[in-house]
């Protein structure tokens, strides 16, 4: 393998879906274009996967797609379900407190996705668990590691553009926890180098979308009402 197609593949896994995600780039308010963004994400992440089976003639375990890492897994499955556990948990309390239960750097992002249908925020959790893992960590982290000597580059470099692309529907307060959630999933990816692991975290980390709809109606209907005004 050549370093130009290792540069030409780091290009085409960070830099096509972020030009689509701009490219193709809605209002905050606007409803998704549903079809669109699926056929985009799985798109892009088919055409790494493409490259690196057929133009590179690597196999999938040097993007970190290994089989049987049974103890990875197991840790990603921890990882995704302390964040999901927390995020749940922050919701509850701030309802609880009379706050308003969605982050208000989110509200906007999250209220389009909770207006789309079920089966929209399955495919949602699985193609961003799958299609972002490859794009943004195992094939960049691994191909600028080896092209850099750096594997804290080439960490820092997919986290950064990741980060940067979720500009595009999502206000920039909600930048900070896409940093954040991106940071654990590329440190878990530096620590076990098994991308289903962090396939594994990131899915279970944004399956919140799937049953946020049901847990705000839920605790909507538990706040007090205000008791009627007696006429004196």
């Amino acid at each position: 393998m050549t370093m130009s197609a290792s540069v030409a593949g780091v290009l085409l896994s960070l830099g096509l879906p972020t030009l689509f995600a701009f490219l193709y780039r809605e209002g905050k308010r606007q409803p998704m274009n549903l079809r669109r963004h699926l056929l985009t994400m799985w798109g892009c992440c088919l055409a790494v996967v493409a490259w690196v089976l057929l133009w590179e003639r690597r196999p999938l375990a040097s993007i970190g797609i290994v089989a049987d890492n049974h103890v990875a897994w197991l840790i990603g499955v921890a990882l995704g379900a302390t964040v999901l556990a927390s995020s749940v948990l922050s919701v509850i309390q701030a309802s609880k407190g009379g706050k308003a239960a969605l982050p208000a750097d989110s509200e906007a992002g999250l209220t389009r996705l909770m207006a789309t249908p079920a089966w929209f925020r399955w495919a949602v959790v699985l193609t961003a668990g799958v299609s972002e893992e490859i794009l943004f960590r195992g094939y960049p982290i691994e191909r600028l590691a080896e092209l850099s000597g750096s594997l804290w580059l080439a960490a820092l470099v997919p986290l950064a553009v990741f980060t940067l692309a979720h500009l595009s529907g999502w206000s920039p307060g909600h930048l900070v926890g896409v940093l954040f959630g991106g940071g654990l999933l590329t440190g878990l990816y530096l620590w076990q180098r098994d991308l289903v692991a962090c396939m594994i975290a990131h899915m279970l980390i944004d399956s919140l979308i799937i049953f946020l709809p049901a847990l705000l109606k839920k605790l909507a209907a538990r706040q007090p009402t205000a008791a009627p005004v007696r006429a004196p």
